[in-house]
């Protein structure tokens, strides 16, 4: 799977691609951005098609070079939080390979991440006295069950990630 990320992420990677990727996953890709929360590296990731997102907060400096695991446990629990059924759950994972970095980023993509995480995520904050008294799972469920808007749809719909996650997931062979 390739992960499209910023600067600020590919600095703290051990491997990341300057030229942009291709990717033939049914899944699709993916961007990262890293942020720093109460002195803490956080990382967001968003789906280019869905805006799912996923958040990893309070990762080290070794746990950058693993972050296939964080991915792959992250992207299940928070389904499974969602109420995802086994079937798409394991049909999702079953198209979760290795990550691969590049740093094309798309700009409506980043939009999407920074809105997310100055209105939901700052708003969790605000009950909590740090970042890793969040709970990991629930966290990344609960900032997929917003409307948003994206460029491209019309003027009075929205997208739900957790919706559209799901049907991108149920379409998958």
């Amino acid at each position: 799977m390739i992960v499209h990320c910023t600067r600020k992420l590919a600095a703290k990677l051990p491997d990341v691609s300057k030229a942009p990727l291709s990717d033939a996953n049914p899944l699709g890709s993916w961007h990262a951005n890293l942020y720093i929360i109460d002195r803490r590296q956080c990382v967001m990731f968003c789906h280019d098609r869905t805006r799912f997102v996923l958040f990893v907060p309070g990762l080290k400096k070794n746990d950058f070079a693993h972050l296939d695991f964080w991915f792959a446990d992250l992207f299940a629990n928070t389904m499974l939080k969602l109420g995802y059924g086994t079937t798409l759950i394991e049909r999702a994972l079953g198209h979760v390979d290795a990550l691969h970095f590049d740093t094309a980023c798309d700009r409506s993509v980043q939009g999407t991440m920074n809105a997310v995480k100055w209105q939901d995520l700052d708003a969790l904050l605000l009950d909590v006295p740090n970042v890793m008294d969040l709970p990991l799972y629930s966290v990344s469920a609960r900032l997929n069950e917003r409307p948003i808007r994206i460029k491209g749809i019309k003027k009075r719909e929205s997208l739900w990630p957790d919706r559209a996650m799901r049907e991108l997931i149920g379409a998958l062979d």
